[in-house]
Parts: C-alpha cells; sequence; structure tokens
C-alpha cells in the first residue's frame, strides 16, 4: 500500500538558521516529535525530541544560541507518496530511525512514523518492535552524528561534494559557492526527473552521497514537460542569471557527470535538452 495516507495536512518545517530553542517550542506548540530542516528550498536534515533531549540538554548546548544544524540528522532517508509501507518499514530498519519525511515535487508532504505503522498494522508486531529495540540498543539512528564513526562518514561525504561545488564554481564563475550548489541542485534534480526511472538511479548512483536522497525522492520520470527553454527557465530565476549564462552554466555541470552516463542521457533527452550536454573534458573536482 502505497504512503499517500501520510501526507500531513500542516507540516512543521523550519530553517537551518533556526535555534534549538525554536525547535522545542514549536514541538510543542504542534504537539509534535520531529521536525524537517531546509535550507534555500532544500531538506538538509531531521530533528526529533530525542535530539533536543540527547544531544543539547545531555550536552549543555545553549538553547538558544545554539542551530538546530547542530543537532539533526543531516541528509534524512526519504520517501515519496508513492513508495510502499514495506518500503518504510524496511528503510526503518536499515537506518535504525522512526521517523521518515515524505516527499512530492521535492517538496516535504509529510513523514511516515513507526507509531503509524504500529497503529494500521503494517507488518507483524515482532518485525516492529525490532526497530524500537535497536534504537535502544544503539541508542538511535545508525552512526549518531556525534560518534566518530558518523563524524568521518561525514567529513568524507562533505568533502567529496565540496570538491565538486568548488569545481563548479571555479568553471562557471557563479559568485559564491551556494549559488554553485543551488545549481547543480537544480540541474541534477531537472534530469533525474526527464529520465526514465533506471537511468536515474544510475545517474544518482555515481554523484556524492550528500546529493543522492533528496534526488531519490523526486517523483519518479520521465517528466517530458521538462525541456530546454523550461530548464533555463528554472535555473535563471534560481539564479538571476540571463539565458546565455544559464546555458553556460547547465553544460558546465553536465561535465561533472561522466562521459558515458552523459551519453546515456543524451540518448534518452529530446534534441534540445540533449545540446546541452556536449561535453569536452569533465571538470577536475580532484
Amino acid at each position: 500500500m502505497p504512503l499517500y495516507w501520510y501526507r500531513r495536512p500542516r507540516l512543521v518545517v523550519l530553517s537551518s538558521k533556526s535555534s534549538v530553542l525554536e525547535a522545542a517550542r514549536a514541538m510543542e506548540n504542534n504537539s509534535i516529535g520531529a521536525i524537517v530542516v531546509q535550507d534555500h528550498g532544500r531538506i538538509v536534515g531531521i530533528v526529533t525530541d530525542r535530539d533536543l533531549a540527547v544531544r543539547a540538554l545531555g550536552h549543555k548546548l545553549d538553547p538558544e544560541n545554539t542551530a538546530i544544524t547542530e543537532v539533526m540528522t543531516p541528509s534524512p532517508l526519504m520517501l515519496t507518496l508513492a513508495d510502499s509501507r514495506e518500503e518504510a518499514i524496511a528503510l526503518m530498519q536499515q537506518g535504525n530511525v522512526r521517523r521518515i519525511p515524505l516527499s512530492e515535487n521535492n517538496r516535504v508532504v509529510g513523514m511516515v512514523t513507526l507509531d503509524d505503522l504500529l497503529l494500521d498494522e503494517a507488518a507483524p508486531l515482532e518485525e516492529l518492535a525490532a526497530i524500537v529495540q535497536a534504537q535502544i540498543g544503539e541508542g538511535g539512528p545508525t552512526e549518531s552524528p556525534r560518534s566518530p564513526a558518523r563524524r568521518r562518514s561525514l567529513a568524507r561525504a562533505e568533502a567529496t561534494l565540496s570538491r565538486l561545488i568548488n569545481a563548479v564554481q571555479t568553471e562557471t564563475g557563479l559568485e559564491d559557492r551556494q549559488q554553485a550548489r543551488i545549481a547543480v541542485e537544480t540541474i541534477l534534480a531537472l534530469l533525474v526527473r526527464r529520465v526514465t526511472p533506471g537511468e536515474a538511479k544510475d545517474l544518482i548512483a555515481q554523484l556524492p552521497s550528500l546529493l543522492q536522497s533528496p534526488l531519490r525522492a523526486l517523483q519518479p520520470g520521465p517528466d517530458k514537460s521538462i525541456t530546454r527553454e523550461t530548464a533555463i527557465t528554472e535555473l535563471s530565476q534560481q539564479l538571476g542569471l540571463d539565458t546565455a549564462r544559464a546555458e553556460e552554466v547547465i553544460g558546465t555541470i553536465a561535465k561533472a557527470i561522466s562521459p558515458g552516463q552523459v551519453e546515456d542521457l543524451r540518448r534518452q533527452l529530446p534534441e534540445d535538452l540533449r545540446s546541452l550536454l556536449v561535453l569536452p573534458d569533465p571538470i577536475d573536482t580532484a
């Protein structure tokens, strides 16, 4: 059964600049136990009541002057409304989590929780209880952000993404890293939505890990409404670029994809979009 039942008419989302105190008040005022964290429209994390207790209160952090990014779980696992309850259970077991945000058209529209699945008798009680027991035993999501292993893993992932963003900024001449990141995420999202699910999966697999979860959460393609014109328009609006400049940026970002993958993508794209992916040598992200 798909997860449409878990769409929320009202979902609390906070900016990454919000404080721990603001998160706690939002949870209290809305009688909820988790908040999605966004940065410039991107889902960057999830913070739970347990995070506030263990990572903020437990470490004596100042709630008013500590950003929620300090205590949230970054790059949360995501699902779409079209995914099934079985997939939600499997992902909870895999990631050792009890809440998974749901997206539709790159927007957070709901959240499926272990409590929901228990109430709906979505699986044998023993199977769902194992998720709770694992969390109790491990002390939270797999590789807590404060554990040495998780910190090393995140550091490697952030370094990989940073090299890509730096290379794109250098090649495109965009003003800052934030613009370069927005450009990368916008174009990759358009490509993922435009091609078939199988091709999208292959493309996502070769990208930096911190980009993968949001891209997997996009509505499956192929979305034939995405054309050369709409791609250029969207990037122009996001970054305030003229048409010619937007075309240059799209071509440069495409260099971050392997030549073989570009050829596979080109075969699925209409001629107008295909022409944007004619690439010389790939950019150096080393």
